[in-house]
């Protein structure tokens, strides 16, 4: 298995020859030195310059539009603003005094789901003071986050063996949130 004969031998590519910008006919004393720029427009500028699809081109751009009420994008400033934002409550988290509006997922969970019952708002104000969370915040987080509720008509229960193993299939829904609806 580790007979070195039986084992093709690694050929590497052969180096390339590198290439050259002149031609091998032309020594580089020969080449007569053209000048990179000059004081007078000649033949090729005046014709580069009447080019029918580039001026056509230009036409149909128009003018420029400035927007002078533009103001200037500073894309560092919204990531300082992030990090200051994650330090900030990296701080509040690891605090020991408790912040106001902080709270647990599963607590969180709670209190979302709380309010999709029926208890009345001043409850859920009580158990919202209870965990140190604001009610208005509760009601404007519940109009775009929920806690998953199953929609009891679609339960589904299927039973996969001999052993009695079941499998239960239910559909999510959204439910609003009736005491904050006020």
């Amino acid at each position: 298995m580790g007979n070195a004969t039986s084992k093709a031998a690694r050929k590497l590519p052969k180096r390339a020859e590198p290439t050259t910008w002149t031609s091998p006919s032309q020594s580089s004393g020969a080449a007569p030195k053209r000048p990179l720029a000059v004081e007078k427009k000649d033949q090729a500028i005046e014709n580069d310059a009447r080019d029918p699809h580039f001026m056509s081109n230009l036409s149909r751009l128009g003018a420029v539009k400035v927007d002078h009420h533009m103001q200037a994008v500073r894309p560092h400033q919204k990531s300082r603003e992030m990090i200051e934002s994650r330090i900030q409550s990296e701080q509040e988290a690891t605090s020991m005094r408790p912040s106001r509006n902080h709270v647990q997922a599963s607590t969180l969970t709670y209190l979302l789901d709380k309010s999709k019952s029926n208890a009345s708002r001043q409850d859920i104000k009580e158990l919202a003071n209870k965990y140190g969370v604001d009610i208005e915040k509760i009601e404007k987080l519940s109009q775009h986050v929920t806690s998953p509720s199953i929609n009891p008509n679609s339960v589904v229960r299927k039973v996969r063996n001999e052993d009695g193993e079941e499998e239960l299939s239910v559909m999510a829904i959204w439910i609003e949130s009736r005491a904050l609806k006020a």
